[in-house]
């Protein structure tokens, strides 16, 4: 499509805008005049300059009604070709930051999965025009550039390779999930790993990974709220009796306290490690259970336990195979290790794409697939012995894994 075709293309959505504000008849005698003198080869420079400013506050009503608002809806359809002309009218010829940041980001929005990267860098383009970009959208976020200048994933966290090995792979939006959590940035950008074919994210604030991570349980005095029913855990728990005898329990990550509860009730002598202090102070005093307060990293202890649990744990951890080799040194012999996470080759991943709420995810870091996470588990000499889809969470997986000298 010609430049022309581009313009007349815009002006018809401007109709529909103007025609909602009540200044039809003044559209229609800007806009015949635009296309008259677009027909007669061009604008003199006056009337270019005219022509500018009258579209300069159209587009900001463009861009939030339009390109917004059909990105949102799958309807927009634009070509690669006329996203790109569009950018650049706005980032060449629009000097009125909020409407240019607008324009920018609504392009970005476009290239989510067509080039990530580039989504991802126009993301950060918009944000640093107008930091209250998001306001504009009715949402209470400000971006204060920390989140995406700093904490850039250049070294894969499961494999160490180097960037030259890492592809982009999708860009999330964030900023409807955010909440005036201003500790993230505007936009995810998810890569993968060519060697290891795990997936991890580009730029994620590591740095702040305990105030992100947040609490989980839900604020009730004296007791403790469920997020799932309890007889979700019946079947995880009586594969750990008929998989070992032994009852000394590890849960790494305790959540709303929900599975720890459980635990007790199967009769296991339970111990936790919880990052979040709040998480930690009230299941412990809730539950009366010995729970430390520390990164999983940082936990010390010589004892080993027949049943470790990481239950949704590993997509938020910053160091995945350094936890996992440490999980593997504190599980006895004859122990099993139970692993729930996403699985981005899972059933519903296929069938989602990505619409999967996995990527939209705030306080994932990274992701496997059971291939993937096999692999891994492999290297370690440990074995996964059965698998399930999780009936907790669209998406995941469930695995029990023991040492691979053990697993026949």
């Amino acid at each position: 499509m010609t430049m022309i075709g581009i313009k007349k293309k815009l002006l018809n959505y401007y109709e529909d805008i103007l025609q909602v504000i009540n200044d039809k008849d003044s559209f229609q005698q800007n806009s015949l005049a635009m296309l008259k003198a677009l027909e007669n080869n061009g604008l003199s420079d006056f009337e270019e300059k005219q022509w500018l400013g009258y579209a300069a506050h159209i587009y900001a009503a463009y861009a939030a009604v339009k390109i917004y608002k059909e990105t949102m809806d799958e309807t927009l359809d634009f070509s690669r070709e006329e996203v790109d002309q569009v950018l650049n009218f706005y980032s060449e010829h629009i000097d009125i930051p909020n409407i240019k940041s607008m324009g920018i980001y609504a392009c970005a929005r476009q290239l989510e999965i067509e080039d990530p990267m580039r989504c991802y860098e126009l993301t950060k383009m918009a944000f640093t025009v107008d930091r209250d970009l998001a306001k504009n959208l009715g949402i209470e976020y400000r971006y204060e550039g920390r989140a995406t200048e700093e904490n850039l994933t250049e070294i894969c966290p499961f494999c160490g390779s180097g960037k030259n090995h890492h592809i982009p792979h999708y860009c999330s939006p964030q900023i409807t999930y955010l909440k005036k959590n201003e500790l993230l940035p505007p936009a995810k950008l998810w890569m993968k790993c060519d060697k290891c074919e795990n997936l991890f994210t580009y730029n994620f604030p590591v740095s702040d990974a305990v105030l992100i991570n947040g609490s989980y349980a839900k604020k009730e005095k004296e007791v403790l709220g469920t997020q799932f029913l309890l007889s979700f855990y019946s079947s995880i728990f009586n594969q750990f009796k008929m998989l070992t005898k032994g009852t000394d329990y590890l849960e790494i990550g305790v959540g709303t306290g929900e599975m720890l509860a459980v635990a007790q009730e199967f009769g296991y002598q339970v111990e936790a490690v919880e990052i979040c202090k709040e998480d930690c102070e009230r299941i412990s005093s809730v539950l009366d259970v010995n729970i430390s307060w520390c990164n999983i990293m940082d936990y010390e202890t010589d004892k080993q336990y027949d049943v470790i649990v990481m239950g949704d744990v590993l997509e938020h951890v910053t160091e995945p195979l350094h936890v996992l080799k440490k999980v593997k040194r504190m599980l006895k012999k004859d122990g099993i290790l139970w692993i729930s996470t996403p699985n981005y080759n899972s059933a519903y991943a296929r069938m989602q794409k990505f619409s999967h709420c996995m990527w939209h995810i705030l306080t994932h870091y990274t992701y496997v697939s059971y291939e993937s996470l096999k692999n891994i588990l492999d290297n370690l000499d440990m074995q996964i012995i059965r698998y399930d889809i999780s009936s907790r969470y669209i998406g995941s997986m469930e695995v029990f894994v023991k040492h691979m000298e053990d697993a026949g």
